[in-house]
Formats: structure tokens, sequence, C-alpha cells
């Protein structure tokens, strides 16, 4: 038997929420198609099979409101769940929108984690409804008729089997029945006797009232079994009649679901708890919070503690999985030891933790967990002969009944990130007015928005001359990014850099940049360019593939593509880092390493980094004309890098006197806006490469 995979319909005009959504569902086997009005997504409802309809309220034309009242009132369709997924948080839109069916209501504007567990478990949800659902179908589709010619042949049935006339004498019964009940055919010869089974006789009457009346009949029932002893039985009652509908017989059969019943509470279980650590898990977790939610509103407020490890990865990765998943069986019993019993510990995902607190003050609250964090600071976990120190960060937020249980995950989690970009270890009690809390938003907001650039390609590529002060060697650009706002204007990367940065999204910027700047270099056949790489792709070991592709298929020389990496980048994983710059150099690429001189540990670090160039950091070279210190430390960086066969950069030349002293030290090339200001390409054109080159040299 085949299982098709799951498929979600969404109705919404924003590409970039397509592109997201895609995005998280898509490596879980889930298959996204998009309609951006209301008919279009009715019309696909319509034409194509999905499992969940995720359903924007401001749609153009019809709106989400009337898209699902349509849906429900479809007899074909009205089984679709529809997530209503808006911008749009209000009470009587959520209201309304479950009075018309909707099965849930989702900000977007909230947590993607959350908003992603939301729409798997409804799709889960579907798919069990309607695996019931053809079982139930198909149960009702055996007809009586073949329910007689099939009490023909079942004596070896497991099932206990009997048949009874019209008067409720038995006719039949299998070993089954026997077996099951301990009663024999003689014994089931008075009219009645199997209601003496049932632990509660009137059940009885009704399976015969039933059947008399033609119908048929089907229930759990407890009935009394061979030893005396209450068992849970699915019984199932079908009246057999002729071809005059006249009345012949009942035929009963007898399923004992012990077993089903032990393993319907194994899976009640398994669906509420986490397999390995044994505590609540998500779905638990959101009852339990929606529980503290309404005795808040009663007067029993409380707070929530959202607990993330910080080093869990790093002991993943290099132990493996069995060694994360026993310290998280190990951190588990350090939080029973001390969380009292009557507070509630989940485990929502990989290394996250929650705990529900009733009715303490913030400065009990805040107490436990600095306690949480010190038992975690002086806990070692040990594998393979090798110790490890896991510290956690905390995010608390005030469970005081005004806001709902999602929107307080929301905020616990967003405080744990604060805390988490602290350097961890710590407490951070979410308030709107805080001011890392603002900037957490603020970044997120820069995040949509340079992501939404990226998907539509409003990213553009700006470029800044690094120029030699010897004409005999070759000049390049270095490539830069600015936003270009649908209204036309320009935002600088200092905005939204670090944004893609805090949220991960370093790896599409890179790439895209990549792509764009190839395409560059194959417009224009004289140019060199320079791209800068982030950590993230420093650890992507498909990137030098990658790039032999794009080189490859624009028809462009490796030569003239050229990579800037910064320290602190490259000894986060230096051995990998490494790696992956000798691969990239093997293409015939250079690399330069840019802001040298800002790490504490630059020489250390230099004699083993293959890099072309040094870009000496601006800070050393802006006031280098005034300031003897700085002078002294760019003729000693100069002095090494020549040791070493590496061109240098200085960056910032912002001054006709600074260009004199750093042409004094010997440097090879200059970089600043006194040398020229970054622009588009277009802005190069008309300026020929080799007039800012005798400028400089001059």
């Amino acid at each position: 038997m085949t299982t098709t995979s799951p498929r979600v319909l969404l109705v919404d005009d924003s590409p970039a929420l397509s592109v997201l959504l895609t995005g998280l569902l898509a490596p879980r086997g889930v298959e996204v198609v998009t309609r951006t009005d209301g008919q279009g997504g009715i019309d696909a409802a319509r034409n194509q099979s999905f499992d969940l309809v995720l359903l924007d309220l401001g749609l153009p034309g019809m709106d989400g409101f009337e898209v699902c009242r349509r849906l429900k009132a479809d007899t074909a369709l009205k089984n679709i769940p529809v997530i209503i997924l808006t911008g749009r948080d209000d009470t009587a839109d959520k209201v309304k929108a479950f009075e018309i069916g909707a099965t849930d209501y989702v900000c977007k504007a909230g947590n993607h984690a959350e908003m992603l567990a939301r729409i798997l478990s409804t799709i889960r949800e579907k798919k069990t409804q309607d695996k019931a659902a053809a079982a139930t179908r198909r149960e009702r589709e055996r007809s009586q008729t073949e329910l007689f010619r099939i009490s023909k042949a079942v004596d070896s049935a497991s099932d206990a089997i009997c048949v009874v006339d019209s008067s409720s004498r038995a006719i039949y019964l299998n070993p089954a029945f026997t077996q099951l009940f301990g009663l024999t055919f003689e014994a089931l010869e008075s009219p009645g006797r199997q209601r003496s089974l049932f632990a509660k006789p009137g059940v009885w009457e009704s399976i015969c009232d039933a059947c008399l009346g033609g119908f048929s009949w089907k229930g759990e029932v407890e009935m009394f079994d061979k030893e005396g002893r209450l068992a849970p039985i699915l019984c199932r009652a079908d009246a057999i009649q002729d071809d005059q509908q006249n009345l012949l017989g009942v035929v009963f059969i007898y399923t004992d679901i012990t077993q089903r019943k032990r393993l319907e509470r194994d899976l009640l279980h398994a669906a509420n708890y986490d397999p390995l650590t044994g505590l609540a898990n998500r779905r638990r977790f959101e009852e339990n919070l929606r529980g503290a939610v309404r005795r808040a509103r009663a007067g029993l407020p409380g707070y929530l503690l959202y607990l993330d490890l910080d080093k869990f990865k790093v002991i993943n990765e290099a132990l493996g999985h069995k060694a994360g998943d026993r310290l998280l069986i190990e951190v588990t019993s350090l939080l029973h030891e001390h969380v009292r019993g009557s507070e509630v510990i989940s485990r929502l995902g990989a290394d996250v933790f929650t705990m529900i607190l009733d009715n303490p003050d913030e400065a009990e609250a805040s107490q436990l967990s600095q306690r949480l964090l010190t038992v975690l600071g002086e806990y070692r976990f040990q594998a393979d002969e090798r110790v490890f120190i896991t510290t956690g960060s905390i995010g608390m937020v005030h469970i005081d009944g005004s806001a709902a249980a999602e929107d307080l995950l929301a905020r616990a989690d967003s405080a744990c990130h604060v805390a988490k970009s602290r350097g961890g270890n710590g407490l951070v009690v979410y308030h709107a007015d805080n001011a890392d809390m603002e900037r957490l938003v603020r970044d997120a907001e820069w995040c949509v928005r340079a992501s939404e650039a990226i998907a539509e390609s409003r990213l553009e590529l700006w470029l800044q001359p690094v120029v030699p002060l010897q004409p005999e060697q070759p000049a390049h650009f270095e490539v830069l990014v600015r936003l270009r706002e649908t209204d036309g204007s320009v935002v600088s990367p200092y905005h939204f850099l670090p944004a893609l940065e805090r949220f991960g999204k370093m790896l599409d910027l890179d790439r895209y940049v990549l792509r764009h700047a190839v395409d560059l270099l194959s417009a224009n056949p004289g140019m060199r360019l320079a791209v800068n790489l982030s950590a993230k792709s420093l650890n992507d070991a498909t990137l030098p593939e990658a790039i032999a592709r794009l080189l490859e298929t624009a028809g462009v020389d490796a030569e003239r593509l050229s990579f800037e990496i910064t320290e602190t980048d490259v000894i986060q994983n230096l051995a990998e880092a490494r790696s992956l710059i000798g691969r990239i150099r093997d293409l015939g690429c250079a690399f330069a390493l840019d802001d040298f001189g800002s790490g504490a540990s630059s020489m250390m670090y230099l004699r083993n980094l293959p890099v072309d160039y040094l870009k000496i950091d601006g800070s050393f070279v802006k006031e280098i004309d005034a300031d003897a210190v700085s002078r002294a430390l760019v003729k000693s960086m100069a002095e090494v890098a020549r040791i070493l066969g590496k061109k240098t950069v200085a960056e910032h030349v912002s001054s006709e006197d600074v260009l004199r002293v750093v042409r004094e030290l010997g440097i090879d090339y200059v970089q600043g806006w006194h040398v020229s200001e970054p622009g588009p390409p277009r802005c190069f054109h008309g300026r020929p490469m080799p007039d800012l080159v005798r400028a400089a040299a001059a």
C-alpha cells in the first residue's frame, strides 16, 4: 500500500510567505501549492486533493472568511481542515473564524517553529481521521448477504461469532465464541441466554430492538468472559433478511479488544509524552499552558520558564546522537531534582525544556531559574573519557491571563533568544519595553524584509574598487550589497546584515551574491570581483562544487573571482575552514583575510591560513598619518605579509595624507572613499580602472 505525501494549499498573496512555508515544509515531505486569491483557492481545492488549507483573511476580491465558508459548505471539501494564517491578531476575527469552521488560527508574525508544529499536527490529525473514516466506510459497505455467506466459513475465525434466529435462539456459534465466553451451543439454546454476558443487560435489549427493526448495531461494551472477568468487547450485530425484507435472524460478532485498549493507552501516552525523557511533549505542554492561562484569569497567576541548553549541538556533533540522548536524560533527572512535583516540566524540542510554575512571585521564579542555571553550570557530562560543561539559557514570562498561550510561548522563546545572544548561561525576564527584546523584534522584521528582497531579487550588488599602488598589478572590485525597497529607496547593509546573521540566513545571502556576481563577471569580461563569505558558508561542504558549477555554466575564469573572509569566522571551525578554502583555491580563486589585525590572535593564525591577501583593518589605517602607533602596527603587518608572500590591502583610505603614508609603507592595494566611493556597477562603466590606478599610484 503506497502512502501519498501530504499536500497543503496556501491561499495567500504574499510570495515571501509561500517561500517561507515551502522552505519549512518541503524538507518534511509536505508539498505546498499556492494560490493568491480566494476563487483560485476554491478552484484548486475542487480540482486537486489536499490535506490542509492555509488561508489568509486579507485576500484580494473574496476575503478569507468567505473562502472558508464556501469550502465548508461544499460536501466534497468540508472535511479538509482550514488554518487561518493571518497577520490580524483580532479576537473577533478568531471567534468568527472558528464559528465558520476553521480548525486553527495562527498569526504570521508569531514563532515560525510554533507555526510549523501546528501545521504538521493538523496534517497528522487529518491523516488519522481519513484512515478512521475509510475503515468505517469499508465496514458499512459489507452487506448483510455477505455476512450470512461468511458465517458458513468462519469456524476458524478469531472473532467470536454467534447467529440467532428471529426468536433469539442460537442457531450457530464458532469455537472462538466458546473460547471467549465459555458457553457451548447447548447453553445458548435458551432464548436470550446471551443477555447475561452483558455487564449492562439494557444494552442487549437495545441491540435486539435495533436488529428486529432491520438495522445494524455496533459499539463497545463490557462483557463477562469465561473466567467471569469484565472485558472490553467490540460488538457488531446485523439483521439477516430475505429478499422481501423479512427478518431471518441476527449475526453477532464479538471482538476482544483488551489488547487494543492497552495499545490505545500506550498511543495516548506516546501522543502526550516524550519517549526519550518521559516528559510532557509539545502537545501536552500546550494543553497545560492553556490551563495555566485559565487559572491565571481566575486569579492564580504563574510563570513560564523556557530553558535551552547552550552546548547541546557541540556534544551531538562531537559524540553522536546516542550521547546527546543520554545528556537529555541526565538533564531531565537534574530538573526533576530541583523542580517541585506540582510544576509541569515539558520537552519541546531537541534541547528545549519548559516549566510552568503555579503562583510564585517573580523573585521566587527567578530564584528557581538561577538555581537551575547553577546546577547545570556545575554539572559535567562525561563520555568517551571526555568531559563537557553544559550550561543553559532561560527565558521567563509572567502568566497573568492577559495573553494567549501561543503568545506566552513566543515571548518566552524571545527572552531565551536574548539570553543566548548575551553569551548563554543566563536568565532574561520578558518585558515588552526591554531594549534587547525591541532589538530582537527589529532584527526579526529586518530578516523578513531582507528575505523577501532576496526572493524578489531586490538585493543589489554595489562595487568598490580595490586599487593597486603598482600599475602592473591587477585591480578588482569588492562586492557590497544594498537593499532596494519597493518604494525605490536604498537601505544600507548595516540594517539587515546583523538580522540575517542572527536568524541563520547568511547562507541564503552568500549564495544570492555569488550567483549575481558570476553573472556580472560573465557580462563584463575584463572585470575581477571579490565576494565576502560568512561563517555559514565556511561550514558548507557543498560550496566548492557550487562555485565550480556557476563558473563553468557562465564560462568565467576562476582567477577573476576571489573571496574575502574574516578571522573571526575562520577560527570558529579552523580545520574545516582551511580545508574548504583549499578546495576553492584549487579551482583558481584567491582569498583575502578581511579586517586583519582586529582579532586578538591574528598573527598566531596567519601562518596557517591559506590566504593570498591581507586586508588591514580600517581602524589602523584611517588615522595612520597622525597616529604613530597605528603607523608602526601597519608597518609590522606589511612586513610580516611580505615575508609570508601575501599581498596587503589598506582599507578606509580616507584622505590624501593617509594614502601618502600607506604608499610609503609599501602597501600593495588601497580601498576607501578617498580612492572611490562604492556604487552600482553602472557607475564604473564611464570611469576606467586605469584612471583610478594612476591616481592612487601618483
